[in-house]
């Protein structure tokens, strides 16, 4: 069943693309008034049900959309409906035939571009300027996604976290930007909206590329061209050689591991004693970690408490966005447990356990960040535990940092972000 997905993965995200932009349109057309301007915004202390508060989604959403098309609603929500349309033809299309492959590749690449100018062009709304740092690390993104035909995969570590590196300054400098104004110009709804909006538009826009990748290396026009051993090269193709490679600079983690190498060897003399061969780094990360969920753990127990005890009531949006970003928080714990099992017991996902930790360590963080300089009531955690967790996460990340990659398997290596 697995395996006939992922045969029809490109058609299924055509459909899902279609799909969206299809109740994108009914969406519009039925909320014309709002996204012209003359509904009112909605008030957190008048929320007191479930579809009060999902009115109140659509609202922002409303809104946020008004900034684009709100001097024409009619005519963009008919266009994406028809646009909507046009996608199910292309699942049609790519189900029937390869003929227009190539085509399809330059305009699902177009179609991933265009989705992430509009959620960088809405995020504004909450972000300001520093949206763009998300719209320069998807940029960083796409050329890796397309490229890495290229880059040497011994170096793959180093091209996952130089994507990291982008998405963690705009993570950091978006949230810092938003906690800025949540009291004063920005309410917890506006930023839980928008914040959905966009991860599904980012979401659909990854897709898209994947679908712009995969049909354009099916046709080879990404793979890299092969060289002969022992063939002769022109004066043109020497000279070609001589231009800049980016793979010379892509080896630093070798760096790191000479590093941590001196380090070890320093503290083994300071001791004066060898570490046991039974010890396993991957125990460290394994304990680390399940310390990690225990504290999250309990900490949403307590937030869920407000929940079940009928201490909370709809209109105190602030304690569903944290609930929100807590549940988030859980997740990438538990992911981050999982793949460190399998990174223990199999030799696999290197990657993706450190893809999960930095996002989890980024999360913590920040949140003591803002915690500690941010004159604000929203809080992930309490102040002890939000210490406790970046004294825990920090370890991991860089053990994953300076951790060797050298037992991937084959799919791990060609996974791609």
């Amino acid at each position: 069943m697995i395996n006939k997905l992922k045969d029809k993965s490109e058609v299924i995200i055509s459909l899902i693309l279609g799909l969206f932009f299809v109740l994108m349109g009914v969406f519009i057309l039925f909320n014309t008034s709002r996204i012209r301007g003359d509904a009112e915004l909605v008030d957190e202390g008048e929320i007191e049900t479930i579809l009060d508060l999902i009115n109140a989604f659509f609202v922002e959403v409303s809104h946020m959309l008004g900034i684009m098309i709100g001097s024409f609603p009619v005519i963009a929500g008919i266009f994406l409906i028809l646009f909507g349309v046009f996608m199910f033809k292309v699942a049609q299309t790519i189900r029937d035939t390869t003929k227009y492959d190539i085509y399809l590749s330059f305009f699902f690449l177009g179609l991933s571009i265009v989705l992430f100018i509009v959620t960088t062009i809405l995020m504004y709304q909450v972000y300001g300027l520093f949206a763009i740092l998300f719209l320069v690390a998807f940029i960083v993104h796409m050329l890796y996604n397309f490229f890495n035909e290229y880059l040497d995969p011994r170096h793959r570590k180093e091209h996952y976290m130089i994507i990291l590196f982008f998405y963690g300054i705009a993570y950091f400098f978006t949230q810092n930007a938003v906690y800025s104004n949540i009291e004063s110009t920005l309410t917890p709804t506006d930023v839980l909206s928008i914040d959905m909006f966009f991860a599904i538009i980012w979401v659909l826009s990854l897709l898209s590329l994947w679908v712009s990748v995969f049909l354009s290396k099916s046709n080879n026009l990404l793979k890299k061209p092969k060289t002969e051993a022992g063939k002769n090269l022109s004066r043109k193709s020497k000279r070609s050689t001589n231009k800049l490679n980016p793979n010379e600079y892509l080896g630093f983690s070798k760096a790191l591991y000479d590093f941590r190498n001196r380090v070890m060897q320093a503290v083994k003399d300071f001791i004066e004693i060898d570490f046991p061969k039974w010890l396993r780094v991957n125990y460290i990360e394994l304990i680390l970690g399940v310390l990690v969920l225990f504290f999250i753990l309990v900490e949403f127990n307590n937030r869920q408490g407000v929940f079940t005890e009928g201490l909370f009531r709809l209109s105190q949006m602030q304690y569903i966005y944290e609930w929100v970003n807590l549940f988030i928080a859980l997740i990438l714990a538990v992911l981050y447990l999982v793949f460190t099992v399998f990174n223990t017991w199999k030799d696999k996902f290197y990657h993706r356990q450190m893809v999960i930790i930095t996002a989890l360590w980024l999360k913590v963080t920040v949140s003591l960040y803002i915690t500690i300089f941010k004159d604000v009531e929203l809080s992930l955690f309490i102040l002890p535990f939000n210490i406790l967790l970046v004294l825990l996460c920090t370890p991991l990340l860089l053990i994953s940092i300076f951790k060797s990659f050298e037992k991937e398997t084959v799919d791990d290596e060609a996974e791609t972000l």
